[in-house]
């Protein structure tokens, strides 16, 4: 531009910068105006509404995918979550039917005493008789017998007790590792479940830098589903030893 410039410099005061005459502005506008620059500008408004119509339609397509996703991971949290309740469940009922004959098991301990007391009575008392009478007559041989009988089974009560307790032992130790899967699995419902109910147009959607990364302590959902099936497996075989030790008390 020549207009209002002093040699090659243009006229630079305190309030502008001359750059361009009136005349070289009207210039621009025309060309700016001509059909050929017009057509370019509908060209590029059309281009542009295409592009953000698609980029529109690839988030709608996006979301839809996501929300299906999600509803499938539901579906799969809440079989396996059942499958845990009902896994749960059985290891509770077998608990208590455990500790019910444990508790017949220590009674039956504490009649054994009455008795073998009884027999050693009699004999500590017919050890008190004169001694041409000391002898092993029937009666003692049967006291010695009930004696022996009685105590083979306080030996087989207090081993098959032992088997209880260590039995019991186990049996709560696997109900609290399927606890703690179950807690695990209704937090993670319930987080997925408020994924599924937001949308683009929920109030409550704020940006959390670096949620996309893949953590460090994820795992798959093949491993994820294997770990599934195995701890309720775990606790299965718990259960079942259980109620095989019981049989073995009838």
């Amino acid at each position: 531009p020549q207009a209002g410039s002093t040699g090659v410099r243009p006229v630079v005061d305190k309030y502008s910068i001359t750059r361009y005459s009136t005349g070289e502005w009207r210039k621009n506008n025309q060309q700016m105006l001509t059909p050929r620059a017009t057509d370019k500008a509908h060209a590029l408004e059309t281009q542009i509404k295409t592009d953000v119509n698609n980029a529109f339609s690839n988030m709608d397509n996006k979301l839809k995918d996501s929300d299906k996703k999600i509803n499938k991971r539901i579906e799969n949290l809440s079989y396996w979550k059942k499958q845990v309740e009902s896994t749960l469940q059985a290891m509770n009922k077998e608990i208590n039917t455990l500790d019910d004959d444990r508790a017949r098991l220590k009674g039956a301990c504490k009649i054994l005493m009455m008795p073998e007391a009884i027999s050693r009575e009699c004999l500590e008392l017919r050890t008190g008789r004169y001694e041409p009478d000391l002898v092993r007559d029937d009666a003692e041989q049967e006291l010695i017998k009930e004696v022996a009988i009685v105590g083979e089974i306080r030996r087989v009560f207090t081993t098959t007790l032992l088997q209880v307790e260590k039995q019991m032992a186990r049996n709560k130790a696997a109900k609290s590792s399927i606890e703690f899967d179950w807690s695990d699995k209704m937090v993670t419902l319930k987080v997925d479940k408020k994924n599924a109910s937001l949308s683009p147009e929920s109030n409550l959607i704020v940006c959390h830098p670096g949620v996309a990364r893949w953590p460090e302590n994820a795992t798959t959902l093949e491993y994820w589903e294997h770990y599934c099936s195995e701890s309720i497996r775990n606790c299965e075989e718990v259960r079942k030893a259980s109620e095989k030790l019981r049989g073995d008390l009838m």
